[in-house]
């Protein structure tokens, strides 16, 4: 709301029919069910009520466009894409899912191509046609384990599957991991290019790095040149090849892509340094799920420091089914701190605490050096025992950002 508002958006608190005045169109984000007061109030005025997915799906068809989907990896795809195409001098226009520092925010309002991060728990997903898709990659998650389909929850996989599959086939062109047997399967028939070993594009002579990496961009049998990214760690390495290949495919010039990469800072919240505390890095992360926490603690291994982590998990339901993943994830760290789930407005009958508690209890078990805090008894302890060789690393989906910051502006 406050960020709305700095951008001059008016901004209603609460729920009334009376906030809505001479609008012809209502959109309605994925949570919100059709019965919302507000909603209903639209539908007697006659007003056109459009889910978010719907509308995003509508804005990609204007123009030539490119969509970014999958379990891991989309929204630092799409940012670099979105550096590409920049560096390209085609005037994008670009939504995002996190904040970019080429961008204004976390969107850019072009006259030339769209590209855009196309949430997959969404299950309109499927709606959405671009001219190229790309898929980083799929893992069972929004899953509602009731079997039952709900805001940001597939009815099962095999649902999940389906909606990915009708995204990609609606595609001109599709990119998907030359390594992952599920989109291979999904992309089976359709007019697809592979990134990745044993694909049309691949990395070769890979140097990773605390900071960064460098690779041979090979499309084909072709070496393209070199590579270089700011951004550490090899799943990153895995996004470049897959924005590269969607780049290719839109028929973006080699070069382009080359100085794109290179210019690509990161995305807000995705291994982005804070600052420190005492001598100690702070660095703060998206990663809520195992896989991506797993790629993230292989990252912060690279940089020789004591890694020491405050995790929030995020939504009770996903934690109900993955808080086992979650612990063999963690036990890589030095040190793990897990908080209450943080819930996203969830309520599904389970204890917030008591999840993160078996997190906890199953890292121990593990000999691991873990423990349960809630927020302010986190944040304490980091900053009591904050030490110069110390990598300090939040990870999650929630407000655990904030200790991140208080953590090192708060000293």
């Amino acid at each position: 709301g406050r960020r709305a508002e700095s951008l001059g958006v008016p901004v209603h608190r609460g729920h009334d029919p009376a906030h809505l005045q001479e609008e012809d169109t209502l959109v309605v984000p994925t949570p919100i069910p059709l019965d919302h007061p507000e909603v209903e109030e639209a539908r007697r005025k006659g007003m056109r009520v459009l889910r978010r997915m719907e509308l995003l799906a509508h804005l990609l068809r204007q123009r030539p466009s490119l969509g970014v989907t999958g379990t891991h990896g989309k929204t630092t795809t799409t940012g670099m894409l979105a550096s590409i195409l920049l560096a390209a001098d085609l005037d994008p226009w670009v939504l995002l899912g996190g904040e970019l520092s080429l961008l204004p925010g976390n969107a850019r309002f072009g006259l030339g191509p769209r590209l855009a991060e196309v949430d997959e728990s969404d299950p309109l997903f499927q709606e959405v046609e671009v001219e190229v898709a790309v898929a980083t990659n799929l893992e069972a998650d929004h899953i509602a384990p009731t079997g039952q389909r709900a805001p940001n929850y597939h009815a099962s996989l095999e649902e999940l599957e389906k909606a990915m599959r009708g995204f990609l086939s609606r595609a001109k062109t599709v990119v998907v991991p030359a390594f992952d047997p599920r989109l291979l399967r999904l992309s089976q028939g359709l007019p697809r290019k592979l990134f990745g070993e044993g694909g049309d594009l691949w990395a070769e002579e890979a140097e990773l790095g605390p900071t960064g990496s460098r690779f041979q961009l090979v499309y084909q049998g072709r070496t393209l040149g070199e590579a270089r990214l700011r951004v550490p760690g090899a799943h990153n390495v895995q996004n470049a090849l897959a924005a590269a290949l969607a780049a290719l495919s839109f028929g973006v010039e080699p070069w382009a892509i080359l100085q794109g990469l290179a210019l690509f800072p990161g995305v807000g919240r995705r291994f982005q340094k804070v600052g420190e505390v005492r001598g100690a890095w702070v660095v703060d992360d998206y990663a809520h799920h195992p896989t991506e926490v797993k790629a993230t603690l292989a990252t912060a291994m690279l940089l020789g420091r004591r890694v020491r982590v405050l995790f929030q998990p995020h939504r009770l339901l996903r934690t109900q089914e993955l808080w086992e993943g979650f612990a063999e994830a963690l036990s890589s760290a030095h040190e793990v701190v897990v908080l209450p789930v943080y819930t996203a407005g969830e309520k599904a009958g389970i204890s917030p605490e008591a999840l993160s508690q078996k997190i906890a209890e199953r890292l121990l078990a593990l000999g691991k050096a873990a423990r349960f805090l809630d927020k302010e008894e986190a944040l304490a302890y980091a900053r009591a025992t904050a030490a110069p060789e110390d990598l300090w690393l939040t990870l999650g989906a929630g407000d655990v950002t904030e200790l991140a910051w208080r953590l090192v502006h708060e000293g």
